[in-house]
């Protein structure tokens, strides 16, 4: 005999909104930054980036319906992704400081650039390798914290960790790009446009899979929401177009050396944009089910 399954009732969530996607905005490519920064030893980038993950959790707090027990949340490590991302956002903040703190204690910490994780002391490499892993951590959390959420089957898809942690190393591109930086002068330079084609390329499969490939039908009918629904404006314009589309054809222009390194200030616009509207269609399009 035939399976099937019958949807009984379906609606869009409405616990989370703007804060909440303010919140993984900021916390993400708040870590992303720090991450490529750490990548290039731009001392001004790690610290900035520690600012914007804490900026997130800000938002995070004034979402809380009872702010005031919020020091609970670490008590469930074992079982809550909620738990072990307070923790994880924690020890990425201290250790992170802590890195940025000693870093500033050699001459002209603020003003060179180096490779702070293949060389100086290892006390430093070490806190410099702890962070980074800390960073990779409160990028991707959020995709394992949203598959947690059983009955929403947009956010238990495989692909949402995946795309949290590429958006926000993206989005770590983005606040780099409008940073004053002298791209000129840093060797890795090709490294970094070449890991930020990549990505945008990477992200581009993962939205394709996302998209075309989710098999639930409650998951189609989140999708249906960003495809042909009332948030195809900000998928296909705000995501695809400005997000990915053309700062791929940016980043192409500036590899081949068609395009000027001063494309890269609008490179970066552009990703924060794009890095905003995954955000916000995966938080909206969250749709709720009961199948018998």
């Amino acid at each position: 005999m035939e399976r099937r399954d019958f949807v009984l009732g379906s609606w869009q969530q409405r616990e989370w909104r703007g804060k909440v996607i303010t919140a993984l905005f900021f916390t993400g490519s708040g870590a992303g930054l720090y991450f490529l920064s750490l990548i290039v030893g731009y001392l001004w980038g790690m610290a900035i980036g520690i600012a914007l993950v804490l900026l997130g959790c800000l938002f995070l707090l004034l979402d809380l319906t009872r702010p005031q027990v919020a020091w609970r949340l670490p008590t469930k490590l074992a079982k809550s992704w909620m738990s072990r991302g307070v923790v994880g956002i924690t020890l990425f903040v201290l250790i992170g400081v802590l890195h940025v703190l000693s870093l500033s204690l050699t001459p002209d910490a603020w003003t060179t650039f180096g490779m702070p994780w293949r060389e100086g002391r290892w006390g430093l490499m070490f806190l410099g390798f702890l962070s980074g892993l800390g960073a990779l951590f409160v990028a991707t959390y959020p995709g394992f914290l949203l598959g947690n959420m059983r009955p929403l089957s947009l956010w238990n898809s495989a692909y949402i960790p995946a795309l949290f942690l590429v958006s926000g190393l993206l989005g770590g591109f983005g606040f780099l790009y409008v940073l004053p930086f002298p791209w000129q002068a840093l060797p890795w330079f090709a490294f970094l446009k070449n890991m930020g084609l990549i990505l945008v390329v990477v992200e581009l499969i993962l939205i394709s899979g996302l998209t075309w490939l989710s098999l639930p039908g409650a998951t189609r009918e989140s999708i249906a929401l960003f495809t042909r629904g009332p948030f195809r404006y900000h998928f296909y314009l705000g995501l695809l177009g400005l997000g990915l589309i053309v700062p791929l054809v940016l980043l192409g222009l500036v590899s081949i050396g068609v395009g000027i390194v001063s494309f890269l200030f609008l490179e970066g616009i552009l990703h924060l944009i794009g890095v905003f509207f995954l955000r916000y269609l995966i938080i909206k399009a969250g749709v709720r089910v009961s199948i018998n």
